[in-house]
């Protein structure tokens, strides 16, 4: 984000939608803690602290809803954690909200203006709702200047059965799509903001309905010529979006720049260990390869740590990462999630041992099928060498390299492109560790894909955090994962003995 010249990468959604749901007499600030701390005032001139976040950021949940009740505020906490783990903040909050808050918020609004001893300690949505009603989220909030992105959401659930996957039991299997002229309404809301730059549709999988996609693709087109491209758009998909030709023709054509695929793993066993089917119809990576030659940059997931896994298939992954043109591939082990189908088995199974942190960079949260210190010292040695800088900026040329050369419809403002070449320069080029690799890649950009240029200094900007953040972050904490798996392992064979 120092890079970018920006403070985080995206805005609070949900609790933007939530703010477009209260009353409109009701005065409303948001704080999003990835951007400022929580001014003591602005705390002091709250009646109601509205609080959401991940399961991986529940602690900070928990320490600002203790702030905010010892201040004699009435919290109320919703979002994902809410949603799948209420039982970890009933104790902490006045009212947990569990699921989608649409249906939810008339009685919440009522009970609030009653007082606090009107309000129930759990409120739960009674259905999954038609977001076809939904309002435009409050974009007006924000501080549009502290963010790389802003999202925007069209839909919500997911066709598929992926086991590991929180999504369809939080949202369904069955997506529900907002109209085009919704999606378009909500666009002119960011517009409004003065925000120019990238737009993340935050749908879980944005060609879950086929139909439904090209309609709106078409739509945001025409948006987007009114509006002479002021947003570069970026999203989620299935791998299934390699073999519809028009779907891929059409998010281009609507301004779409990039997606992000869950690949999760080459293995065919493990693949169908876990019920991703629709990634055993398809060559993986000449799917990927598809992608990127029809003009859409490819990030991607993986995991490690499936019963089918081994050391062996654990290399072949990183064989397999190595060899494509996935510059991003976020790789985390496998987590059995609160809710879901994977979470579910291993109850059964009697294998798993606590809850889930949320965390995908450390230990598992189950007895894995894989002897852990081998698990863990294979994933080591797999995001050690996929964030090298020599082979993350190698799958960066390679994937500019294979990307056809089209002329952009987006462009940043010249003085804030400007200002990010040179910090990626100054920083990457002169005071970086990996100076002369750096080099290196911009002087391949210059004579093989020059055209490509601005993105070539996006995909280097986020180099630097992948390969920082992987030898600064996630490599100590797997020698510290791996050294507590170690010495447990060192007691039960003592005690076997």
């Amino acid at each position: 984000m120092k890079l970018a010249g920006r403070k985080a990468l995206l805005p609070p959604l949900g609790l933007l939608t939530v703010a477009a749901l209260l009353p409109k007499d009701w005065d409303v600030r948001l704080v999003d803690l990835n951007v400022r701390p929580l001014e003591p005032d602005e705390l002091a001139w709250a009646d109601v602290v509205f609080l959401s976040g991940m399961l991986v950021q529940r602690p900070a949940l928990l320490a600002l809803a203790a702030q905010a009740r010892a201040a004699g505020k009435i919290v109320v906490v919703g979002g994902p954690v809410a949603t799948t783990s209420p039982e970890l903040l009933l104790p902490h909050a006045d009212c947990v909200v569990s699921g989608e808050a649409e249906e939810l918020m008339g009685p919440l609004c009522e009970a609030l203006a009653a007082g606090r001893s009107a309000l129930p300690a759990r409120l739960s949505a009674p259905r999954r709702p038609d977001v076809r009603a939904l309002p435009s989220p409050r974009y007006d909030l924000l501080e549009p200047d502290a963010y790389n992105s802003i999202g925007v959401q069209w839909s919500r659930g997911c066709p598929f059965n992926c086991e590991f996957c929180d999504i369809i039991e939080v949202f369904g299997r069955h997506p529900r799509t907002k109209s085009p002229e919704q999606l378009c309404r909500d666009l002119d809301a960011i517009y409004a903001t003065g925000f120019r730059g990238s737009v993340f549709l935050a749908d879980d999988n944005l060609v879950g309905n086929r139909v439904e996609a090209i309609r709106l693709f078409k739509a945001v087109r025409v948006w987007m010529i009114q509006h002479k491209f002021p947003f570069m758009l970026y999203g989620e998909a299935s791998i299934n979006l390699a073999a519809c030709d028009d779907l891929m023709a059409a998010m281009i054509g609507a301004g779409f720049d990039s997606v992000f695929v869950g690949i999760e793993t080459p293995s065919e066993e493990a693949l169908r260990e876990t019920h991703k089917a629709q990634n055993l119809a398809f060559d993986l990576h000449a799917a990927v390869e598809k992608l990127v030659r029809s003009g859409l940059d490819v990030s991607a997931g993986f995991i490690v740590g499936f019963d089918a896994d081994d050391a062996a298939a654990i290399e072949r992954q990183r064989k397999w990462v190595a060899e494509s043109c996935i510059p991003q591939a976020m790789v985390g082990i496998l987590s059995a999630l609160p809710g879901t189908q994977l979470e579910r088995r291993l109850i059964r199974e009697g294998r798993l041992l606590e809850n889930a942190s949320g965390e995908t960079f450390g230990r598992a949260n189950f007895r894995t099928k894989m002897d852990e210190v081998e698990l863990l010292q294979s994933y080591r040695c797999l995001i050690s060498d996929l964030y090298r800088p020599e082979a993350y900026f190698e799958r960066v040329n390679r994937a500019l390299e294979l990307r056809p050369r089209t002329d952009a419809h987006f462009s940043l403002p010249w003085t804030h492109a400007l200002a990010c070449v040179l910090r990626s320069m100054l920083y990457q080029g002169v005071l970086g560790n990996y100076r002369s690799v750096y080099w290196r890649y911009l002087g391949r950009v210059i004579r093989r894909t020059p055209r490509r240029m601005a993105r070539a200094i996006s995909l280097a900007i986020a180099g630097e955090h992948m390969i920082r953040y992987t030898a600064e972050d996630v490599l100590p904490r797997l020698a510290q994962a791996i050294a507590q798996a170690s010495a447990e392992a060192g007691r039960k064979d003592e005690a076997a003995a």
